[in-house]
């Protein structure tokens, strides 16, 4: 994920400009036929470049895309344009398209009304969107975070603990590195793994000093 206004306009020639929007309806359609997921983030890091050159000229064109709509969204997340706030959180409504959408509000300006939607979520019955919303908490690191977070590490399902422990680590804090600790002992493997490796990683620098406190 990228900080909202993390973004860098790219520089480029009148000419390619004129032709950008034809090829990024090129690149979003052959996304769409993607199954390989290697094709599929090659493609993604390319859209997000023309993105990146041209954030209004590339909404327009992926707003008349057709096809996977979780496809859509995901593009409109890197535009990152407060326009589409409420297209995204709308699709928030259909279960389907709920993982996409969160996603997408990483790229909203407005972090406080994504992370109030996130959080929203984090009870939610699929393991997915559970732990795709704690991923935007952890991304947005707003006031008292660690405290929406951790009753997730009690998740009943591995994947979603896992993730969670490498999310915390970035918020770090008494709080978190307990709660990592306690992690360790977990009787999945692979979230052990994750918890050792977050309590290694490097802490974020938050605005929110009750954050960094795990308070």
């Amino acid at each position: 994920m990228t900080r909202p206004g993390a973004r860098r306009r790219i520089d480029v020639g009148a000419r390619y400009r004129r032709e950008m929007p034809e090829e990024l309806a090129g690149l979003m359609r052959a996304l769409g036929a993607a199954r390989d997921p290697a094709d599929q983030g090659r493609l993604m890091d390319e859209i997000e470049t023309i993105i990146m050159t041209d954030p209004e000229g590339s909404r327009a064109t992926v707003l008349a895309s057709q096809g996977d709509e979780r496809l859509r969204l995901r593009a409109l997340g890197e535009v990152g344009d407060p326009a589409d706030f409420g297209l995204i959180t709308a699709a928030l409504g259909d279960p389907a398209l709920r993982c996409a959408a969160l996603e997408a509000l990483a790229g909203q300006p407005d972090a406080d009304g994504a992370d109030a939607l996130a959080r929203s979520y984090l009870d939610d019955p699929t393991p997915d969107v559970r732990s795709r919303a704690a991923g935007l908490v952890a991304f947005h690191g707003r006031p008292n975070a660690v405290e929406a977070l951790l009753p997730l590490t009690r998740d009943p399902v591995a994947h979603v603990r896992m993730k969670l422990a490498w999310d915390l680590g970035a918020l770090g804090g008494p709080a978190v590195e307990a709660a990592l600790h306690r992690l360790l002992d977990d009787p999945d493997e692979m979230v052990r793994k994750s918890a050792a490796r977050g309590l290694t990683r490097k802490v974020r620098h938050l605005p929110h000093a009750d954050i960094r406190a795990g308070h």
